[in-house]
């Protein structure tokens, strides 16, 4: 007698299967989605240390730069990641350095400040660095005068590289969120100025 397997063996198999993945799953998303946000907040962190220890080499914050730049951790001029080798650019007009600090960057920058640029946010996007020394407003929302990091999207992907909205209201709920409303990024705090 031959031993194999019937059709209906067979159905069972891919219902208990099926009835499976389908408990293990939603908890898989959940977690690889909570490891994205501890991700975020390790790399705030590490930000905050390099914030901190330019600050302390230079007596000034990096000026705002544009969404994916690096403010000068990596290198003492403000530049693009994605215009390798290190093509420098320029920050907002109003926050161009005073004499003064161009000096003090000539002389006093002792960087690198970080071991590696975050290139990409753990969802895809791009890291903002912001320095708002009056404050700054995102989607209608006022955020108080500090430096901050942003988490959003490509430039070039606006759909898909976003931090979920489950996600971001996680980061709202325990307060990372310093806009604390849910409208497609996450500045977090990193120094109240």
């Amino acid at each position: 007698m031959r031993k194999n397997f019937t059709l209906v063996e067979f159905i069972v198999v891919i219902v208990i299967i099926a009835v499976l993945a389908s408990i293990v799953a939603p908890n898989a998303f959940k977690t690889i989605e909570k490891a994205k946000i501890v991700k975020a907040k390790q790399d705030a962190k590490t930000l905050r240390s390099a914030v901190g220890n330019y600050f302390s080499d230079m007596g000034f914050y990096p000026p705002d730069v544009y969404r994916g730049d690096d403010p000068g951790f990596m290198k003492r001029d403000y530049w693009n990641p994605d215009n390798e080798p290190g093509y420098p650019i320029l920050c907002y007009p109003e926050d161009f350095p005073t004499t003064q600090q161009a000096e003090r960057l000539a002389c006093c920058w002792k960087g690198p400040y970080l071991e590696r640029w975050p290139y990409f946010t753990p969802w895809g996007g791009k890291y903002d660095y912001n320095y708002w020394p009056e404050g700054g407003s995102r989607y209608g929302v006022n955020l108080p005068p500090g430096v901050y990091i942003g988490i959003q999207r490509n430039y070039d992907d606006e759909d898909k590289t976003g931090i979920p909205p489950k996600s971001e209201q996680v980061m709202v709920d325990d307060g990372t969120d310093a806009d604390g409303a849910v409208n497609g990024e996450v500045q977090l705090l990193l120094f109240r100025l």
